[in-house]
C-alpha cells in the first residue's frame, strides 16, 4: 500500500513539474514534447557569428595595476596591459569619450571576479575576455568594442 502512495506522489509530482515548465517556460521542453503539447516550435537556427568590421584600429588602455586580497589583506597585484580593438571612425572617438567608464568597469569587474574566486577566474584568459567584453558591452552598448587583446597580464607578488 506504501508504495502505491509513493507512485501516485512520485507522478503527481512529475505532472505538476511537466506542468509548470510547459507553461512558463516551454522553451526548455525538446521540441517532440512541445509538439506533443502542441505548441509552435520555432525552427532552431545556428547562432550567427559576428561581421568582424574590415577596418579596425586599436586603443591603448593605460596600464592597469589591480589589489587582489586574501583575507582581508593585500596578497599581489594583477597587472593588465589591454588593448581595445574598435571600428575606425565614429566608434573609435565614442570609445575614447568613454575611456574613464572602460577603466571603472575593467577595475571594479576585475577586482570583483577575483574577491569571489569564481573559477576559472582570472587565471584563464579566454574567460576573463570574454566576460569584460560582456560587461563593455553592457556599459557602453553594444558593438562598439569589437575584441579585447592583453598585451601583459600577469600577477605581481606584493613587495
Amino acid at each position: 500500500m506504501k508504495i502505491v502512495i509513493i507512485l501516485v506522489v512520485l507522478l503527481a509530482l512529475v505532472g505538476g513539474g511537466l506542468f509548470g515548465v510547459a507553461s512558463f517556460a516551454p522553451d526548455l521542453l525538446p521540441p517532440q514534447v512541445q509538439t506533443l503539447m502542441g505548441i509552435e516550435v520555432a525552427e532552431s537556427t545556428e547562432p550567427e557569428e559576428p561581421v568582424k568590421p574590415e577596418n579596425t584600429t586599436l586603443i591603448d588602455v593605460d596600464p592597469l595595476t589591480i589589489p587582489l586580497f586574501e583575507g582581508g589583506d593585500v596578497t599581489s597585484f594583477l597587472v593588465m596591459d589591454i588593448l581595445l580593438e574598435v571600428e575606425f571612425g565614429e566608434k573609435q572617438n565614442y570609445v575614447n569619450q568613454q575611456m574613464p567608464r572602460i577603466i571603472d568597469t575593467i577595475l571594479t569587474y576585475v577586482h570583483a571576479l577575483a574577491s569571489l574566486d569564481i573559477e576559472p577566474g582570472i587565471s584563464d584568459r579566454q574567460f576573463l575576455k570574454e566576460r569584460l567584453l560582456a560587461k563593455l558591452d553592457e556599459t557602453i552598448g553594444k558593438g562598439y568594442i569589437v575584441n579585447i587583446l592583453f598585451q601583459n597580464l600577469f600577477e605581481r607578488p606584493l613587495g
